[in-house]
């Protein structure tokens, strides 16, 4: 017969601890999926991207994009009169959509437009056999 004393009692907290904090990022990691563009999920990424194109601020900088091919977020976001942070939060919706792509290179983020990602949301759009929620 086991006893409680000071030593289980306190192992026996922390496995529950350690319990939750697993249940915890289990779904948080799932609710971040829920959030980012993946490949085959038509009904999802038609969601995030209309939600993505939205805001015509973001448009601007999807057309401009298209236009001018990658630049740098400075140089994308110098002429929509937006601060680095604020445009970084638009890119960050736009990435998780998967309307465009960005990578670092040294202190400077280059953000490249993925036309291939409009195609996919006209094919869908045209096809009309996902309902969006």
């Amino acid at each position: 017969m086991k006893y409680w004393n000071k030593q289980r009692i306190q192992k026996e907290r922390d496995r529950e601890r350690k319990s939750l904090e697993r249940r915890i990022e289990i779904d948080r990691v799932q609710r971040e999926r829920e959030r980012i563009y993946s490949p085959g999920d038509s009904k999802k990424n038609t969601r995030l991207m209309l939600d993505a194109l939205g805001s015509k601020l973001r448009r601007r900088m999807i057309a401009r994009l298209a236009r001018g091919g990658a630049m740098s977020l400075s140089k994308l976001s110098g002429p929509l009169g937006l601060m680095l942070p604020a445009a970084l939060d638009q890119i960050h919706v736009l990435e998780r959509a998967g309307l465009i792509t960005t990578h670092k290179r040294g202190r400077i983020r280059f953000c490249v437009y993925r036309p291939g990602s409009l195609k996919e949301l006209g094919n869908i759009l045209a096809r009309q056999d996902i309902a969006i929620d």
